[in-house]
């Protein structure tokens, strides 16, 4: 690397003494491990949400505040932030401001004041703190102090199966360190420490991911989707199946939904699919909860504890199916007594298929691994949400979140819903498009022609994968045909040129979709030829 390449990023920062009036981006300070664990959670973050793998960096100044050193960062503050374990080595990580608005603090020269962010800001701020979290998204680039030190970090960072370094610009800038403002950190005072809410954006990230994996299931799947992306788009059709058609109101506020009110003359059916929703997302609270208490226990306990205790308050007219259930699901926890067809027959409801698939899968990516023709299109949803939130967006290993644009998607989504939870007026612009299903992108087959791309891309795809859904129709002109026999081979000869078309089977095509679980580059070729 070049010296002029080395110092692009502490010139383009760094400018005249006086930082612009509204500063482009910020240089948050911290450390190596502290960064590669925000890019596995897609949240620039507090302390908080590191769940006792927060090493001291500047983050700690004010909890559930984002320092951001506008020109040139403190060396007191890149000091602090390697001064807990020999083996941490300096990050400065350029965030792109220009989207953002709304209430922040600032430390200047002559002290520390809260402003509106960046209406009133006097071009003299040296620091501006912002309420977290911030997507990673809009990290612009990373910078090292050493060659060293950047190839440390990215050695690191391989090691760990849901760290997306190598999505971001890094640099190596020398001066951006050794430059740095002599001011001192931490300042005096600063604003109250906030709770920021983070287990139920993680949470929400997951179950985006995971409806966007099983939404090729059909167009249930695909409506599911946009709700958990685009829950404000009152242009997406609704949903009235039980378990799903509260997931729009949860993915704006991350609250369960109010029961419906039932009494003893609600006819079975009414009251099955009530209590499906009720107790579907009553476990979604419950696990959310014991993520944000420090995960103490199995999430298999918290299934079985929630049941113990929601089963007396349910409808008696309910209560022999869900204890049946739960006295299943203990069994799961020793050496099953049924196999997993017969486990299915036995229990028949989305709520009790994905409870069983929670207690027969690990996570996210045994799941997507799983098959059994047994399962509906709702099953597989249901648990798609279930196992989400059980792993959230922090624990989805790369394979998962490597469908393009998804990573910038969520992390956006998940820090909007954040401070739309907290209640801040931090507004951090529009949202990147929501990443939509294939089977969306691909349509019904009602505008595929010869040159289309939804013919293109499904042929592409049919083709590498293999699947028996494509035939070929060969036209022939009018005219007599011969049989030419040649050394032991034979050959047709027909006037003109035959037209051969190939064909898909759509039906046959739309199944093989929805069994399929593809590889991210066989995806991002075929999003790649249904591009405008």
């Amino acid at each position: 690397m070049t010296s002029t390449e080395q110092d692009t990023l502490f010139s383009k920062t760094e400018g005249s003494p006086t930082p612009t009036k509204a500063p482009e981006s910020g240089l948050l300070v911290t450390n190596h491990l502290n960064l590669m664990y925000m890019l596995a959670a897609g949240l620039v973050m507090p302390p908080a949400g590191f769940g006792g793998k927060y090493y001291q960096d500047t983050l700690g100044f004010c909890p559930g505040w984002i320092p951001l050193f506008i020109g040139k960062p403190f060396r007191e503050a890149i000091e602090l932030s390697t001064s807990e374990a020999k083996h941490l080595k300096p990050i400065c990580v350029e965030i792109g401001l220009s989207c953002m608005s709304g209430h922040v603090w600032a430390l200047a020269e002559d002290g520390m004041k809260e402003l509106r962010f960046p209406d009133q800001l006097a071009g003299s701020e040296q620091v501006v703190l912002v309420p977290a979290p911030l997507p990673t998204s809009w990290i612009e680039s990373i910078a090292f102090q050493s060659v060293e030190n950047r190839r440390i970090c990215e050695a690191d960072a391989k090691d760990y199966g849901n760290v997306p370094l190598s999505h971001f610009k890094r640099k190596t800038v020398k001066t951006l360190f050794s430059k740095a403002s002599a001011a001192p950190w931490p300042p005096e005072q600063g604003p109250a420490a906030r709770t920021v809410p983070l287990q139920t954006p993680l949470a929400a990230g997951g179950i985006m991911a995971m409806l966007l994996h099983f939404a090729n299931q059909g167009n249930l799947g695909v409506i599911a989707c946009r709700h958990a992306f685009d829950s404000e788009d009152d242009q997406a059709p609704p949903v009235e199946t039980p378990v799903l058609s509260p997931l729009r109101a949860w993915m704006q506020t991350g609250a369960v939904p109010m029961p419906r009110s039932l009494d003893a003359k609600t006819d079975r059916a009414s009251l099955q699919n009530a209590s499906q929703e009720q107790l579907f997302w009553g476990l979604i609270e419950r696990l959310v909860n014991w993520k944000g208490a420090g995960e103490k226990g199995s999430a298999e306990d918290v299934l079985l504890n929630y049941l113990k205790e929601t089963l007396p308050k349910l409808d008696a007219r309910l209560q022999a199916g869900i204890s049946g259930l739960r006295d299943t699901l203990v069994s799961l926890t020793g050496l099953a007594d049924a196999s997993n067809s017969e486990l299915f027959e036995r229990h028949v409801t989305p709520f009790a298929r994905a409870a069983t698939l929670f207690f027969l899968r690990r996570d996210c990516p045994d799941l997507l691994d799983f098959h059994n023709d047994q399962l509906h299109e709702l099953d597989w949803l249901a648990a798609a949400i279930l196992f989400g939130v059980r792993d959230g967006w922090l624990k989805l290993p790369l394979r998962l979140r490597d469908t393009p644009g998804l990573s910038a998607s969520v992390s956006h989504r998940m820090a909007r819903m954040a401070h739309r939870i907290a209640g801040t007026d931090i507004e951090l612009g529009e949202s990147p498009a929501r990443i939509r299903p294939l089977r969306e992108l691909l349509g019904d087959g009602s505008n595929w022609h010869p040159r289309s791309r939804e013919k293109g891309a499904a042929l592409e795809l049919a083709r590498t994968q293999q699947w028996d859904c494509v035939h070929t129709r060969i036209s022939l002109g009018r005219g007599s045909y011969a049989l030419v026999v040649e050394g032991g081979s034979a050959h047709i000869e027909v006037p003109g040129e035959p037209r051969i078309v190939p064909e898909i089977d759509l039906p046959r095509f739309l199944d093989c979709l929805a069994k399929a679980h593809l590889d991210p580059k066989t995806e991002a070729k075929v999003r790649k030829m249904l591009q405008d």
